[in-house]
């Protein structure tokens, strides 16, 4: 039913955050996440999560411009 389908997408979004939370060091993991996160409709959680991925890099680093370069391709709700 779309509703088991809806739960099992929200209980693998939440295992790769928690992922992430162990090993943050993952720009792929991170876009996935924002990107999981925009899909949902969840924007405030998206804008958390990259929030939470820049400082893991460094505000200047080659990582933290992809992302939020990254967030900003899947519209302002990202980003705002």
């Amino acid at each position: 039913s779309p509703q088991d389908r809806e739960a099992m997408i929200n209980t693998m979004v939440a295992g790769l955050d928690e992922k992430l939370r162990q090993n943050p060091r993952d720009t792929e993991g991170w876009m996935r996440l924002v990107r999981s996160y925009v899909v949902l409709g969840k924007t405030r959680q998206a804008r958390e999560a990259r929030g939470r991925a820049i400082p893991v890099f460094g505000a200047g680093s080659d990582a933290a411009k992809k992302l939020t370069a990254f967030a900003a391709s899947l519209g302002p709700t990202a980003t705002e």
